[in-house]
């Protein structure tokens, strides 16, 4: 009987543990979409649609296609039936940079917002009392960082991808050797 008791005892701690990390990683995972949902609330990304709305018709001539925005690339197309284009207009060139543009912004914005967000909450994160909290806000905090650095990774040098990637790493050293080291 005292066994028993025994081998239970020691196996509440490993569930508790077990319990307490997939709360942190629920804690993580919520905390970041919470953030990204409320910031595309507040503040809605561009959409494809609204620069560049669908042709409805064909376009034939180069005349035509520049009058709607187009550019138009001339090639030798053969026919089975007239009339026949003499080349191809894309209608999406012009307002596609558009797009890309405000997109680019968009990201940035974003960047900034989802990096002073993290870097707030990964500080605020070792205050909590509760081990499993603090461990789930600053892991979502970081994770924060990431998603923001991905929307605007693609726009960054690679100067700047290195100093991001440097600093985040600095910090979290900094972090871990300052506050965690028990």
């Amino acid at each position: 009987m005292i066994s028993k008791n025994k081998e239970q005892i020691k196996e509440k701690p490993k569930s508790g543990k077990a319990k307490k990390t997939i709360i942190s990683i629920g804690i993580t995972i919520l905390f970041v979409m919470f953030v990204a949902y409320a910031t595309e609330s507040i503040y809605p990304s561009p959409k494809w649609e609204n620069y560049c709305p669908a042709m409805q018709k064909e376009i034939l001539t180069q005349v035509e296609c520049e009058a709607n925005n187009g550019t138009w690339t001339p090639q030798e197309i053969q026919c089975v039936k007239a009339p026949c284009p003499q080349g191809y207009c894309d209608t999406y060139t012009r307002c596609n940079k558009e797009y890309l543009d405000v997109t680019e912004r968009y990201n940035r914005a974003v960047f900034f917002v989802s990096l002073a967000i993290g870097i707030i909450i990964l500080i605020v994160s070792f205050i909590p009392a509760l081990e499993t909290i603090s461990l789930g806000v600053m892991s979502g905090a970081i994770l924060l960082i990431v998603y923001g650095t991905i929307r605007y990774w693609g726009n960054l040098s690679n100067v700047w991808k290195t100093i991001m990637i440097g600093l985040a790493l600095g910090v979290l050293i900094w972090i871990s050797y300052k506050k965690l080291k028990r």
